[in-house]
């Protein structure tokens, strides 16, 4: 089961980091740029960029999903202090910084939807009713 949480995990980044960047080259950057008509080509464009974003949207959903009250309050908590060291050390004074600061947040937050019930099974050794299995 461990190939198929980092098979996961990969596909969470590159689709993430496919869809949006601020390099300019990305699905966004090359959707703005492209000369939409009707044909197949501009179907096969809107459907790669639809894909992508059902891929990032599940991600952000199943992590939703995962974490329960307490563990979005520990990741909020996470999220402010560490938007309080990227904000004194400069991080937010260009676009470019911002973007990938925005997209590694979005990323923290996958894993942490991923991890998170392992961490709290772990430390408190309960589990929700889902878990269990019917004999």
């Amino acid at each position: 089961m461990a190939i198929f949480g980092k098979l996961f995990t990969l596909i969470a980044l590159l689709s993430l980091v496919i869809f949006a960047n601020p390099t300019g080259y990305s699905y966004i950057h090359y959707a703005l740029n492209y000369p939409w008509a009707v044909n197949t080509q501009s179907g096969f464009m809107a459907l790669g960029g639809l894909v992508l974003l059902c891929i990032v949207l599940f991600f952000f959903w199943s992590a939703w999903r995962t974490t329960e009250f307490v563990g979005k309050f520990i990741f909020i908590i996470l999220l402010a202090a560490a938007t309080f060291i990227a904000f004194t050390m400069g991080a937010f004074m260009n676009r470019y910084t911002t973007s990938w600061f925005v997209i590694g947040v979005l990323y923290v937050f996958f894993l942490w939807g991923m991890f998170y019930p392992r961490i709290k099974y772990s430390l408190f050794k309960t589990r929700s009713v889902d878990d269990v299995d019917t004999e």
